[in-house]
């Protein structure tokens, strides 16, 4: 334990279960030199608490960011990273406690009685040991609880214990993290696309159609999203499908529902070419159907902008 590290670090890699590359190479300076860290990652360890008064508690805590400094010959705890984790610090010249929400979550003591270096006795767990432990590893795990609530942003989940029953007490936020790719991928901006010149006169007289992958499979197994948007009344309707051959017997339902419950006919399509819209199958069902069909340019998502 070092209250003059700024970060959590470790000299070997094989500590480290998810490593994963930084975006930017930090520059650390060392008692000799300066290093380059370019990996961080969690490490898990199991250790024991021993409060001051109640009963001795064996634990396994996840670790979360530890940077990879090669050369290192220990694994080296800042205090300034628990504090930071708005944990409270307190004891004597013989044992350190940490206290997260008032509960003892790390003991410190001396290596030698007398000396004011602290350690934290404990086992870095392997891969393998983890995997016996995972319910219990993981039960508060960051990136598992961001994707099951549907990737919500940090102040969210902070909040998750008080608003959402049964949710881990101690969802523990990382200063340094993978970047999540659904979320990258849902923020990145475009251009609108500018209004059409050529509209319908009825609805269903022109009808556009687009099927888009989804970013992540659902865990109900849906990995693409059909949208059906009527040209005259901007009206929506949106389809989930597990595979892109799902698409047919969608379309077919849907033809049969606006005769059905709107007593209309589906004049024109309007699509990309994408080869889910131009196999046989597809251009059969709509020869049947009497409908007419439009492909747009390819790359020219404006054309087809009201699905897009």
């Amino acid at each position: 334990m070092d209250s003059g590290a700024s970060m959590h670090f470790t000299g070997q890699r094989s500590d480290l279960v998810d490593a994963f590359k930084l975006a930017q190479p930090l520059m650390i300076q060392t008692a000799n030199s300066v290093s380059q860290v370019e990996e961080a990652g969690t490490v898990f360890i199991t250790h024991t608490v021993l409060p001051h008064n109640g009963k001795t508690i064996k634990k396994t805590t996840r670790l979360q960011p530890i940077y990879y400094l090669n050369g290192l010959n220990t694994c080296l705890l800042s205090m300034g990273e628990f504090l930071n984790d708005e944990q409270l610090i307190f004891g004597d010249n013989h044992q350190l406690t940490f206290l997260r929400k008032k509960l003892p979550v790390l003991t410190c003591q001396p290596h030698v009685v007398g000396l004011t270096t602290f350690w934290l006795n404990s086992t870095i767990e392997s891969v393998m040991s983890l995997s016996a432990k995972t319910g219990m590893v993981y039960a508060a795990d960051y990136s598992i609880w961001h994707q099951w609530m549907g990737h919500p942003g940090d102040d969210i989940l902070r909040k998750l214990p008080d608003i959402v029953k049964g949710a881990p007490k101690l969802i523990t936020i990382p200063l340094a993290k993978k970047p999540c790719e659904a979320c990258a991928k849902r923020k990145m901006p475009s251009c609108s696309f500018p209004p059409s010149s050529s509209c319908a006169t009825k609805p269903f007289q022109i009808v556009h159609l687009n099927l888009k992958d989804m970013i992540k499979r659902s865990f109900n197994g849906y990995h693409y999203l059909l949208t059906v948007l009527d040209d005259f009344t901007s009206h929506a309707w949106s389809f989930n499908l597990k595979e892109k051959s799902d698409m047919i017997d969608c379309a077919w339902q849907f033809i049969a529902y606006v005769k059905n419950q709107h007593n209309a006919l589906i004049g024109t399509w309007l699509f990309d070419g994408g080869t889910e819209f131009l196999n046989d199958a597809f251009k059969n069902m709509l020869h049947d159907n009497g409908i007419l069909s439009e492909t747009s340019v390819p790359y020219m998502h404006q054309q087809n902008g009201c699905a897009e």
